[in-house]
Parts: structure tokens; sequence; C-alpha cells
């Protein structure tokens, strides 16, 4: 049986984790010295934060179905309101409210009273550096969705105006803080072979680091912030400790064709080496939804445009490799394709389900308002019974993949431009993700040009518009692409009209159809379906890189709150 430590974690701390903080824990309870009292008691404080690690931050979808819908990748059933310009700031929001700052009370809270417990100083440190690391989380989201914010470092009274009602403080000081907490963590968080299995560790807070430090950095280098390369160094140099440790490798079993799949429908990722840190479920006690969703209620879609994302097998993309077929059906459109196309999108290969009568194949292409595109989704998606049942999944889910790790060292690398990144660099990052699935080797310099290569509105090198495909074809659907459009300033993707179409059905394919599988569907001019039959294009705004200030926390700022831009 699976270690029960990690969801004994989460479900402790799940049962309040939406209270505010100070509901839960009154200020005399937690001031008596007979809680901070042993390294056992600031364990049980540190628990209550695990249930952030449970989402990425901004989404709370379930895993793997609804990550990356408010991004190019895919369309939902209908049009996301943020994405065609239709959000409006009101006067509460609950990504600040008193419950959205209740996480940073409480790890303050924290840092203003472990000193009062005694005992093995390397434990105690062990889990100031896991309330750090949570500090360091939560201001990471919310500088991805605010921009500036009020640091505060202090346990908070209700007289302290100076901090209640401080100002925004520049992203830039803020995220130096991050950086400050995330170091701690680093020295002070145990090796993994010392902590039960689901507890954070020094290499969690290296891969955090690695993510934390990319994003700051790509978002003042394409906003023209400056300062950014002391992050792109400092990322770099966090996903090269994990690299260099030995203690993480890529999930294979050498069978390209399958690996990539079955990474994502395993029931036990604990001794997975692509695991940094996983979700661990179990039957009747901690379950997950995720192939429920993927079949009944995801109302999603890929987009055309990701489609053609993918290489084809010679590692060349489809606009200039002779062994693109083209898209006249769903099967031509993947054949002679990077592998994770197949292992992504449904397709003949892979059963939808398997029953007692045996597996089942979905013929066609699933074109509903649960797939509008007619490019479902597969990754993530077990075709067995038991985790397609609603409340019964039991699959792991990963929070820190080694796969991130690799991305984030490359690209980091081929930012900081010292000397250029080399071949050496890429067959250490890049090139094993690409080995996994069969596809030949990045090189530098790259030996190719992409007339289709995405406009991001400024020019790119060829070796990062790679860089960037490869992170988006292997991230799909863990929550990455949105931040990713947003700290690269890439906003003018959206206006592509392929982020608006699904599959091409050519009147030939159409005929082999079932008749009624287009009802009320249109089409372009060239075939492809349209995912909002009224809606064919849309156009950027820069203000959408940052969310609106809640109107009523303005007001009651006493002036020291001014509104994001364009807002």
């Amino acid at each position: 049986m699976k270690n029960k430590i990690i969801f004994i974690i989460f479900l402790f701390a799940l049962t309040s984790c939406n209270d505010d903080f100070m509901d839960r824990y009154p200020k005399d309870a937690l001031s008596d010295p007979m809680f901070w009292s042993s390294p056992d008691d600031l364990e049980s404080f540190a628990n209550q934060f695990y249930p952030l690690l449970t989402t990425r931050g901004q989404h709370d979808f379930n895993w793997l179905i609804q990550m990356d819908d408010q991004s190019d990748n895919k369309c939902t059933g209908t049009p996301l309101p943020w994405l065609f310009g239709q959000d409006v700031p009101a006067a509460t929001s609950g990504y600040w409210n008193a419950g959205a700052w209740s996480t940073i009370r409480a790890t303050n809270y924290f840092l203003s009273r472990y000193e009062k417990v005694e005992g093995d100083a390397i434990k105690i440190a062990s889990y100031v550096g896991e309330v750090r690391f949570f500090r360091a989380w939560e201001y990471y989201k919310k500088v991805r969705i605010f921009g500036d914010v009020p640091w505060i470092d202090k346990d908070l009274g209700t007289n302290d105006d100076e901090y209640l009602y401080k100002p925004r403080d520049s992203r830039k000081v803020v995220m130096d803080h991050v950086l400050d907490d995330l170091d701690y963590a680093i020295e002070n968080l145990y090796e993994p072979s010392k902590v039960p299995q689901g507890r954070i560790h020094k290499y969690v807070a290296l891969a955090f680091k690695s993510r934390v430090c990319l994003y700051e950095a790509s978002y003042r280098k394409y906003h023209n912030l400056g300062e950014y390369e002391k992050f792109y160094m400092e990322a770099r140099e966090a996903a090269k400790a994990i690299m260099s440790s030995g203690m993480y490798s890529l999930y294979t079993t050498e069978n390209p064709h399958k690996d990539y799949y079955d990474l994502f429908i395993q029931s036990d990722l604990r001794g997975n080496k692509e695991s940094i840190l996983c979700m661990v479920y179990l039957t009747n006690i901690l379950n997950t939804y995720t192939s429920h969703y993927t079949e009944a209620n995801g109302y999603v879609g890929f987009t055309k445009d990701f489609a053609e994302s993918y290489l084809c097998a010679d590692g060349k993309p489809i606009s200039i490799s002779p062994l693109y077929l083209g898209d006249d059906s769903l099967e031509m459109e993947m054949t002679n394709r990077d592998l994770r196309f197949r292992q992504t999108i449904d397709n003949k290969s892979f059963p939808y389900k398997i029953t007692n009568e045996g597996p089942i194949y979905n013929k066609y292409p699933r074109v509903n308002i649960l797939c509008p595109t007619g490019y479902l989704q597969i990754k993530g998606h077990s075709p067995l019974g038991s985790e397609y049942e609603y409340g019964l999944g039991i699959n792991d889910r990963f929070i820190f993949r080694y796969a991130e790790v690799l991305l984030n060292y490359a690209e980091a690398t081929a930012e900081l431009e010292l000397g250029g990144i080399t071949q050496d660099d890429l067959d250490e990052s890049i090139n094993l993700l690409r080995e996994r699935v069969g596809l030949p080797k990045l090189t530098v310099p790259i030996g190719f040009s992409d007339p289709n290569w995405p406009d991001y509105g400024y020019d790119l090198s060829p070796l990062l518009h790679e860089i960037r495909r490869e992170r988006r074809v292997e991230l799909v659907s863990e929550d990455f692409r949105w931040d990713d459009i947003v700290r690269w300033k890439a906003g003018k993707l959206f206006e592509n009209p392929k982020t608006l179409v699904g599959i091409r059905v050519t009147p030939e394919w159409k005929d082999q159809l079932p008749g009624d599988l287009f009802e009320d569907r249109k089409f372009t001019n060239d075939y492809l379906l349209q995912t909002y039959n009224d809606i064919i294009s849309r156009d950027w705004n820069d203000k959408l890189y940052l969310r609106w200030i809640p109107l009523e926390e303005i007001a009651l700022s006493r002036g020291n709150l001014v509104q994001n831009p364009g807002w």
C-alpha cells in the first residue's frame, strides 16, 4: 500500500484550507507555550500549507483537463470572457480579499514565533524552510496575477496601519524577497531520503526556484523592466543543481510510441525518477476526477494552431518537411509527426475506454460541446473504468516534474547568451525529451527556418523559437502556457485565427463521417471547424497581462492602492 504520509497531510489541511486563517487559529491559542514547545509543533503548523501544492496558483482546476484553457493551446465550449475583453473590474475578488492573504498572514505568524521552540536546530530550520517556501509560493502567485503587491513580513495586529494600508511594493522588491525565502529553503530543507514521502525537500525548492526565476527574468526582459540577468542566472543554476544531483531522470521504457502517454496515467509516481514531488491518491481516501472530466465535463479541445506546432518525425516543422502528409484527415495529420501528438490528442492508436467487453476506440473525432474543436485530449486520461468513474480515480499527479527543469535550464541558458548555448547544453536538457519520443536532436545552429514560426510581435532567434516550441508541446495541459505567454509578452499569439479553429474537415472526409457530427457547426473557407460560429477573430489588449485590483480594496486603501494599467 502507498505511503500514507502525503495524503494524511493533505486531508488534515484540506478540511479547512478555504477558511480565514485567523478564524481557524485564534492568536491566544497558538501563542500558548503549550503549542510552541517542540519541533513537532512546527511540523503540525506547516501541514496546513500543503493544499497550496494542489494547484499551481492562478487556476484551481482539475489536473491536466482544464489546465491551459486560458491559452492559445485550447478553446473552451463557450468563450472565456477574459480572453475576449469582456472582463471588468469588480468590487471584490477572491485573489485579493481577506482569505487571499490568509496564507501570508499565517506564514508571518509562524515566522514571528518559531524561535520560542527549543530542540534540534537543524530540524527547526527545516520547518522554517518549509514555511518560507510556502510564503514564496503565495507571493509568486500574487506577483503573477497583479504585478506590484505589498510585501509584508511581520505578524499584523489591528493597529498596524503602516502595513495594513501600505501601498504596493515594486515587483522587483517583492521578488528579491521571494528569492531570499527560496534560498533559505534550499539551504535548510532536508535531502529527499530524510523526509517522509510527500513533504517538500531541497530539490522541490530548487525546482520551484528555477520556475520562479525563469518567469521573473523573462517578464522583466520582455516587458522592458530591466535587471533581468540575475534571475536568468539563478534559474539556470537551480536547474543545473538538480540535473547534476543524479537523482532524477526522464521516465522511459524505451518505447517512444507509448512512454509519454503512460507517464500521466500511473497509479503510483513515488518511485518514478521524473517525479520531484507528486500528489498521491488512494481509493476511498483521496481520489481524483481527471479521466472523468476529460470525458464528461471537459468542454474544451486543442486548437489547430497547437496541432500545427508539432514537428515532423525528421525534426522539421510541417512547413518544410517532406514527411508532412497534410491534414485532410486526423490520421493523415498525425502520421510522421512528433510521437507526442498521438499521445496527447485522441486517435485510433489508444483505447478511449477498456471495458469488460474489451477496448473501445473512438472511430471518429469527438466534435460536440465536450470537445468543440475535434482535437480531444487523452493526455492524463486513463481508459480504465475505475479511473473515469466519477470520484474513483487514483492516478497520481505531478507537482514538480523533471522535464520542466530541463526546459527551464535550456531556456535560461539560451537567454543568458554567455558565449551562446552549446550543443552539450542542449544534449543534457531538451534533447533528452526528444530522445524519449524518437525525435532527432536539436542542434546549434538549428539548420532550418520555419516560415510559420509564431508572431510574438518582436524578433526571436531560431533557437529560442524551437526551445519555446519544445516547451509548449512537452508541458501542454500542465498549466504553464498562460504564464509563458504573459512572461514572454506574447499576447499577440491570440490574434492568430488558428487559435479559434479545430480540425480540417474536407468534403471527402466529411462524407465518411456520421452525418450529425457537425450539426449546426460552421467552417472556414478552407474547411477548418470554427469553435464559435459567430467569432472568427479577437484582438489582444496588453492590460490582460495583469488582473485588475478590486474596486473595494482601492476605496478602502486610503489612496495607497492604484489600479493596474488599462483597467
